[in-house]
């Protein structure tokens, strides 16, 4: 049985390789931006590659259309309700990208005055 491994990892046999289960959560984060984006980009390209199932959550836009270029790649998400000023999730599984985004109303819900960013008043 042939066995792999890297500096800091247990071997793992080519046999067992299809049944890993990899999940990463918001990769590279306290990257900037630029190079987190083809960090990510450049990951999720070797992952794809493999045998294994991969999970990877992100807020980045700009990976949501990793789907058009590895046809074995799936976007999902879960919807986000705000209800008496919480935040809540049903964790439903949908298909494709998240059509919301939620960052700005949790910063809301927090105190920040979002709607008097001088970028957000009606000029």
């Amino acid at each position: 049985m042939t066995t792999e491994a890297g500096p800091d990892q247990q071997p793992v046999s080519r046999s067992l390789r299809s049944l890993l289960i990899v999940q990463l959560d918001e990769i590279f984060k306290d990257t900037n931006n630029r190079e987190r984006l083809i960090g990510s980009q450049a990951y999720i390209t070797a992952l794809s590659k493999g045998q294994g199932f991969d999970l990877v959550s992100t807020h980045d836009l700009e990976l949501e259309n990793r789907e058009q270029i590895f046809p074995r790649l799936r976007n999902a998400h879960f919807q986000e309700t705000v209800s008496d000023g919480a935040l809540t999730f049903d964790y439903q599984l949908r298909p494709g990208p998240c059509p919301t985004t939620n960052a700005l109303r949790i910063m809301e819900l927090e105190g920040l005055p979002i709607s008097q960013a001088p970028q957000n008043r009606a000029q």
